[in-house]
This record gives C-alpha cells, sequence and structure tokens, in this order.
C-alpha cells in the first residue's frame, strides 16, 4: 500500500487538497517502522518530533504508573507539545504492536509548501483545542466527585 493510500482518509488531513497529499506521500524519508514494545518517545528526552501513526498501535506511559494513560490507534498525532514548544517529553509513547509512522520535524516541514505546513500547524491548534476541551470536561466530573465527598 502506498504512503498516499495510508494517508489519504486520516483526520489530520481531512483540509488537504490531492494534490497536497500526493506531494506529501512523496516525501517518504519520513516513514518509520517500530517493533512491537519498541519505544518511539521517551520520558525526559529531548527529540521534538511530531508523528502521526499510520498504521498498528501504540500505548502512552508514565513513570510511576501501573497502566496506559492511553492507548493510540491509526491516525493519532502525537507528541505535539514538544513539537511546539522544544520541551522534554513528558511521557514514554511505545508501539504495542509492529507499527508505521511518519515522523514530522524542522527538516520535513521544510521540504513541504509553505500553505501545507499551514494546513499541519492548523490541525495541531484544533487538536490541542479537542484536548483542553476533552481535559477541561474531564476536571469538572473530577470536581464534582470530590464535592460530594467534601468534609462540611
Amino acid at each position: 500500500m502506498s504512503l498516499y493510500e495510508m494517508i489519504k482518509d486520516i483526520p489530520m488531513f481531512a483540509h488537504f487538497t490531492e494534490e497536497d497529499k500526493r506531494g506529501f506521500a512523496q516525501l517518504e524519508h519520513s516513514v518509520l517502522a517500530f517493533k512491537k514494545g519498541e519505544h518511539i518517545i521517551r520520558e525526559g528526552g529531548l527529540n521534538t518530533s511530531l508523528y502521526l501513526l499510520l498504521r498498528g498501535s501504540a500505548e502512552v506511559t508514565k513513570s510511576g504508573y501501573d497502566s496506559p494513560i492511553a492507548v493510540l490507534k491509526a491516525g493519532s498525532v502525537f507528541g505535539e507539545i514538544s513539537f511546539l514548544t522544544s520541551r522534554p517529553r513528558h511521557n514514554n509513547v511505545l508501539a504495542r504492536e509492529n507499527s508505521l509512522m511518519i515522523k514530522i520535524d524542522d527538516d520535513l516541514l521544510t521540504k513541504v509548501k509553505p500553505e501545507v505546513r499551514d494546513k499541519i500547524k492548523n490541525h495541531l491548534i484544533e487538536l490541542l483545542a479537542e484536548r483542553l476541551d476533552a481535559m477541561n470536561a474531564a476536571l469538572s466530573k473530577i470536581a464534582a466527585f470530590a464535592r460530594g465527598y467534601a468534609v462540611l
């Protein structure tokens, strides 16, 4: 299966033209394979790449926690905080099975048209807004639960 076939229906590319998708797919040098159990991102690491999971699945873990924080499936984008801020990684991401990713970094972004670069950044803004909304909803539920147990 070609890279174009893998990316054409992924949400990150929803606002891309067919020409944009085909041009992006030609940059196959950024496709990486990870074996089951292999680290994609290490907590504390300084790698600032963004990743798009094409095939397989991955799990987000944090030192000191027994179970995964999240499970990622094909189409998931991760690593955006370090990508945008250059801060060290806060979590680990491990391949749950043999997986295929696109690594998006500054080198890749210099090779795409400015309008494609803008579409990627716009997608990241939308993604971060969605995650912030979800986090606010979760915190509201936790606060309401905690109020039920507050000592009066």
